[in-house]
This record gives structure tokens, sequence and C-alpha cells, in this order.
């Protein structure tokens, strides 16, 4: 098991594996860990989260099937790299504003909203539209899921078939996510005010209305943007 900083932490029971395959998703990003890196066991994952093993199993089994670990029989759980980067080439940004990072994001999104108008195929723009029609029944219920909120984006972006703005807004997006989870009102319940707006991206993606799908996700985007900014703001204050 790795040296970890963030724990799991116990979750609440309903529904059980969504919450466990969240949970194990958030322990992911927060502690950086990439591809081939191994995951504590069942056995210590059950501890963690106080839940049965075979919960875990099961949320395991919920990760395995959106790309995002391995399961190795006999030697464990590893990270797999879901995201497809075979590419030498790398950047990093440096001493670069929230500001700036929205404006780049927002110019990632509205060049992706457009490749996935013309690009991605109908079976793609279904799956949108399924993803986002799940999220909306979870919510209904008070329930956000980092899992599928992924899928979506991840779909999305992939569906334009060009892996440098993949790569590049996944980065930002996953950079966002440990900034959120780190402030004190975690990073759950707060999303559940954009999952309508992912149904409504998804439905103008499938009708090829680009103005449309370009002010929904800024729509989403700035309500991240301007939540962070707010967490930065009563940061400072303290």
């Amino acid at each position: 098991m790795s040296n970890s900083k963030y724990e799991l932490k116990p979750i609440e029971k309903k529904p059980l594996s969504l919450k466990i395959s969240d949970s194990i998703y958030g322990y992911i990003q927060m502690n950086g860990l990439q591809p081939g890196d191994k995951l504590p066991s069942e056995r210590e994952m059950s501890t963690m989260l106080q839940a049965s093993r075979n919960s875990v199993r099961e949320a395991l089994r919920i990760l395995e099937d959106r790309d995002l670990i391995e399961v190795r029989t006999g030697l464990g759980v590893f990270i797999k790299n879901p995201y497809g980067e075979n590419s030498t080439f790398s950047i990093r940004l440096h001493n670069c504003t929230m500001e700036e990072i929205q404006e780049l994001q927002s110019t990632l999104d509205h060049q992706a909203v457009k490749n996935a108008i013309e690009r991605a195929s109908v079976v793609e723009k279904k799956q949108l539209l399924s993803i986002a029609s799940e999220m909306v029944k979870l919510s209904l219920e008070g329930i956000y899921s980092h899992i599928l909120d992924h899928d979506f984006h991840h779909i999305l972006y992939e569906s334009g078939n060009n892996s440098a703005i993949l790569q590049l807004v996944v980065k930002i997006r996953e950079d966002r996510f440990v900034q959120q989870e780190n402030s004190e009102n975690g990073n759950d319940k707060i999303w559940l005010k954009t999952v309508p707006h992912h149904l409504q991206l998804a439905e103008a993606i499938m009708k090829c209305n680009l103005n449309s799908a370009i002010s929904i996700i800024d729509e989403i985007n700035e309500y991240g943007f301007q939540f962070s900014r707010s967490k930065r703001c009563s940061n400072r204050t303290m």
C-alpha cells in the first residue's frame, strides 16, 4: 500500500456500490495515482470504508467497466490509463490565475463540443443522453455521482477525436476536482445543480445545435469556477 496522505472514509449506505466507486475514484484523484499504481487490497478498502468486501468488489466492477482500473487475478487492482495518453509531448502551466485557466478550459470545451457535434457517432451521442438521463434520475434522490460525470465528459471529449483537447481539458478538470475535494464542503452534492445542464447539453449535441451546446457547457463551467472563486475568497477571510 502506498504512503498516501488522503484516506478513504466511511460513506453513506445508499446506493452503496455507486458511493463506494465514487469514494475510490476520489482516492485515486486525491492521491495522484498513475497508470500501473496499485490500489489497496479489497480487505483494506473494506476496512477503510466500513463496508463489506462484496460491496467493495461490486464497486470495483463499476470502475473496471468504466475502464478506470484493471483487476489482475492474484495480483490486485491497478490503475489503468483511461485517456490514451500515448504521446511524448507534455506541458506544465505555471503561475496561471483562475481566470486564465477558465478562459483556457472554455476555449477547449467550445472546440470539444463542436467536434462532438461534427464527429461523434450516433452511438456516442446516445451514450451521452443515457448517462445524463441516469444522472438526472439519481439527482431526484439527491444523489450526485463523480463516476457518471466522469463518463459523460470523457465520452464528450473522446468522441471529438482530438486527443490533445481530451488530455488538456481532463487535466484541468481533475485538478479542480482535487481543489474542491480539499474544501470543507467536499465535492459532492454541490454539483447537483449542474446535472440538468448535462442532459440539455447531450440533447443539444444530438440535435447538432452548436450555439445552444456552447451556451450550456459555459453554464456548467461557470458554476464550477464560481464555486472555486467563492471558496478562495472565504479562505482568505479566515
